[in-house]
Parts: C-alpha cells; sequence; structure tokens
C-alpha cells in the first residue's frame, strides 16, 4: 500500500471516530443530566430527613445561638442543580435532533440506519441491540462500519463534522 492509501484511510478512520463522538453526544448528554437528577434527588432526601434522635439530651450545654449553613446551603446546592438540570435538558434536545438529521441522510429503512439508530438514539447496548435484531456483534459492527462509511460520502456530514471538530 502506497503513502497516499496509507493516508487516506487513517484519514478516513479519524472521520469515522470524529462521527461516533458526534452521534454519541445525545447519549452522552442523557447520562449527564441522569447524574444532575440522581444528585437532587439525594439533596432532597437528605432534606427530608430528620434529625436523628440518638444521644439527645435535654439540657442545654449552650451554644444555641450556633448558625451554620443548614437548608439555606440545601435550598442554594438544590437550585443551582435545577438550573443546571434544565440546561442539560436542553443541550440533550439540541443534540438528539443533531443525530437525527444526521441518520436522515441514510437510507429510512436500511440495516445500517436501524444499527446506528438503535445505538446513538435508543441508546442500546451492543448486546440488547443483538437480540432486538437477531444478527451477530460482528454483524452489527459491519452494519454500523456500513453505515458510517454512508454517511461520510455526504459533503453535508463532513461539513457538519468539521464544524462539530473546530467547536470541540
Amino acid at each position: 500500500m502506497d503513502q497516499k492509501n496509507k493516508q487516506r484511510k487513517n484519514e478516513r478512520s479519524e472521520d469515522k471516530e470524529v462521527l461516533k463522538e458526534y452521534l454519541n453526544q445525545y447519549y452522552t448528554g442523557r447520562i449527564k443530566r441522569s447524574q444532575l437528577e440522581r444528585r437532587l434527588k439525594n439533596i432532597r432526601a437528605e432534606m427530608a430527613t430528620p434529625i436523628g434522635g440518638y444521644g439527645y439530651s435535654p439540657v442545654n450545654y449552650g451554644g444555641t445561638n450556633k448558625v451554620g449553613p443548614g437548608t439555606a446551603s440545601f435550598v442554594y446546592r438544590m437550585s443551582e442543580i435545577e438550573t443546571r438540570i434544565e440546561e442539560q435538558k436542553s443541550r440533550v434536545e439540541k443534540a438528539l435532533l443533531k443525530v437525527m438529521d444526521i441518520m436522515d441522510f441514510l437510507e429510512e429503512n436500511s440495516t445500517e440506519r436501524m444499527v446506528l439508530e438503535l445505538r446513538f438514539i435508543d441508546c442500546k447496548s451492543w448486546a440488547a441491540i443483538e437480540k432486538e435484531m437477531h444478527l451477530s456483534r460482528s454483524s452489527l459492527f459491519s452494519y454500523q462500519d456500513k453505515g458510517l462509511d454512508k454517511l461520510l460520502t455526504y459533503k453535508k456530514v463532513r461539513q457538519i463534522l468539521r464544524e462539530y471538530k473546530k467547536a470541540a
């Protein structure tokens, strides 16, 4: 293989990785949103938990005027996380639209598109896709590879990827 073919193959491989990263942004956004929602749930649970009575003494040994961060900091944290969740929801929605726009370049009923949609839009594991499509994992990887190659033949897709790389 001559140098030009090697270089072209490397560029193609890099382009595929960038395309996979681009398609994966919806999944990544969903994970981040879930993390934030779990964090908020934990803080709410912590606030709702009554102060334990263990070691309680009815005699005051001083320190009644001590003010700690207490509930105010929890409320502030909750507000901050709620804002971040809303921002993340917006990012996730935009990412989904971007991924769906890219998928529209593939034939609607093609196996390649179905594999890519199950992976990057439905966020399914390879094992789940294997079961759903009744295909081996190597076949799924082959269809994914064909789908990515097909997407990279479109100038518009390559342009979107160039803009994505610049922004990153």
